[in-house]
């Protein structure tokens, strides 16, 4: 071969080398981002009780994320009842927490991110207990679908219908962010 040959053969080595340098790092962040999510899920157990206030709760989670190494991916929600998601405190709000609590937040390391949510019946309700039971199996099922190659759609099936098959409804306009 002819020294430039070389020359671009260790170059596109190097490049390639790097990339997956790179990818690595990447995954290193995203799975450093889920391990802090895990972390906090099970610190929010301890916090999330009947009468606090839901934004006490949204800065301690905040809190417990940057001291995990982490910071928070979006303001957490703290969501009750009817309300499906996206519900953020700010700070002078004074509702406290009651009947079916859904707490939503993410980790993210240099914007990759790690997203979860977890769901407390804090009224001591068979129908709130039946429901996280039922969102925890949509949860596991949809996971056993999820290959390579499958449309979400088809998990999107699959979550509804084991919603379904327990006489739940899945939401269908969730929208908000406000």
């Amino acid at each position: 071969k002819s020294s430039s040959g070389i020359v671009a053969e260790v170059k596109e080595k190097r490049q390639k080398k790097d990339a997956e340098s790179e990818d690595d790092i990447d995954r290193e962040k995203i799975l450093k981002a889920g391990e802090i999510a895990s972390k906090v899920r099970e610190y929010i157990r301890e916090i999330a009780k009947k009468d606090v206030l839901l934004v006490e709760i949204a800065d301690k989670i905040e809190a417990k994320i940057e001291e995990f190494g982490g910071k928070p991916a979006f303001p957490v929600n703290t969501s009750i009842n009817d309300v499906a998601a996206h519900y953020a405190p700010l700070p002078d709000d004074k509702t406290k927490a009651h009947g079916l609590l859904k707490i939503d937040f993410g980790v993210h390391l240099d914007g990759w991110i790690s997203d979860t949510a977890i769901s407390f019946d804090l009224e001591d309700s068979d129908e709130n207990r039946k429901l996280i039971e039922v969102a925890e199996m949509a949860l596991n099922n949809s996971i056993k679908t999820a290959k390579q190659g499958i449309k979400l759609s088809e998990i999107g099936k699959e979550i509804q219908k084991t919603i379904e098959s327990f006489g739940f409804s899945p939401v269908i306009n969730l929208s908000g962010h406000s």
